[in-house]
């Protein structure tokens, strides 16, 4: 696929990328999207309170290695009701037992819980991945708002020419006055329209703010542009398969579910207990004691709660394993409506700029000539006029439609910064 000129594929952000830096003169440079989607990586709220949850549930894996903890007993028996001396009792037990689980259970604890550990670490990617889209898609909005806002401030000098010519005419005699309301009506409806792309590239950039985890009102300098290449239908596919966040994480639930159902199943294994202890006569020979158990999961009266348990089980493993599929194809989906989207996109652009608007600033120009000159109609011209505005802005619209389209292109791919 062509190099396709998107502006929203380098963003700005006057962030203070380079704290304790000196001051200097003159408007801050502007950031590169790379370094925009690093700091929302970085200093995003929703992705630090992810990854704090990540780290107490990574934290948690070694309780799953340890034992129970022992019980230490004391009993004292024979001590008659007649009497509180402790001396005259027949004598003292005392006894320390630990329960020991079965062969393997407490490997499939652990890997149970470090299952957890991933899962909820994926968490933090396919989160990570749809805000990096939601800057990506606030820079379209805002790179939308400022070029369209732009567009407003160079057509106002126009109508402001034409008002004035206008008014010349109809002081001439030459025309009616008609014209120079006319000419003031469009300029006032330009300047409304021009207030309220004001507002929308006012609320971008506090989004945009937002999502990098700064102050909402931030300033962000002008919006840099560059070149980047997009991949061809047939590889966008075979990556998104490859990295998408989303599969790697039902991949991540379907080893969660499989190690449960795992350690499920080791349940029905026995566990042990020891003990020992040391029995103390007064005024006689002590002894020693010892204690060794074990359970019966199997037994005909608890068998079936635990079987029941495994088949809910088997059921979630089978659950999670159509709910890839599902991902799967939702990927699919993406990838192609991304693709047609930005070919669209694309085509709109390159045909806008290589014959559309250049033949609607020749028409304006000749038409204000015409009219200059006392050869054309007002009306024409200010026909020409809205054409030139018109066109223009849908060749912001299609850039911006580019950028959006690119965007969800990379969330679907998982483009995501290493680390």
């Amino acid at each position: 696929m062509r190099l396709l000129p998107v502006l929203s594929l380098v963003c700005a952000s006057a962030l203070g990328v380079a704290t304790g830096a000196p001051a200097q003169d003159g408007p801050p440079p502007p950031v590169s999207l790379t370094a925009a989607l690093r700091e929302a990586l970085r200093a995003n709220p929703e992705l630090v309170a992810l990854q704090r949850r990540y780290e107490s549930t990574r934290a948690a894996i070694p309780e799953s290695r340890s034992l129970a903890p022992p019980v230490f007993d004391t009993q004292i028996w024979g001590w008659p009701v007649t009497t509180l001396n402790p001396s005259r009792t027949d004598m003292y037990m005392f006894t320390a037992e630990q329960e020991l689980p079965g062969k393997g259970k407490r490997a499939q604890r652990e890997l149970v819980a470090a299952r957890e550990a991933t899962l909820s670490q994926q968490q933090i990617v396919v989160r990570a991945n749809a805000i990096l889209n939601d800057v990506k898609q606030a820079y379209a909005e805002l790179m939308l708002a400022r070029a369209t806002e732009e567009l407003y401030d160079q057509q106002r000098p126009l109508l402001e020419d034409t008002a004035e010519a206008a008014t010349l005419r109809y002081a001439a005699g030459h025309s009616g006055q008609h014209d120079t309301v006319k000419s003031i009506v469009e300029l006032s409806r330009l300047q409304a329209a021009s207030i309220d792309w004001r507002e929308r590239a006012r609320l971008a950039e506090t989004r945009f703010n937002v999502l990098l985890g700064r102050s909402p009102d931030s300033p962000v300098p002008p919006l840099d542009t560059a070149e980047v290449a997009a991949p061809s239908a047939a590889d966008a596919e075979r990556v998104a398969l490859e990295r998408n966040p989303d599969l790697a994480m039902a991949d991540a639930e379907i080893a969660r579910e499989e190690a449960e159902l795992a350690r499920l199943r080791g349940e029905r294994r026995p566990d042990f207990v020891v003990g020992g202890g040391y029995m103390l006569q007064p005024g006689g020979a002590g002894a020693w004691t010892a204690r060794a158990g074990l359970s019966w999961p199997n037994a005909p009266w608890s068998r079936s709660g635990l079987a029941t348990s495994i088949d809910a089980q088997e059921r979630r493993v089978t659950a999670a394993r159509a709910q890839r599929d599902a991902v799967v194809s939702a990927v699919r989906q993406a990838v192609r409506n991304a693709i047609i989207r930005l070919d669209t996109a694309h085509e709109r652009t390159g045909l806008l700029e290589a014959s559309v608007v250049p033949h609607v600033e020749h028409a304006f120009e000749v038409a204000r000539t015409a009219y200059a000159s006392d050869r054309g109609d007002f009306a024409d011209l200010l026909d020409t006029q809205r054409v030139l505005l018109d066109t223009r802005m849908q060749l912001v619209s299609a850039r911006a439609d580019a950028a959006r389209a690119l965007a969800d292109l990379q969330m679907a791919l998982g483009e995501l910064p290493e680390n």
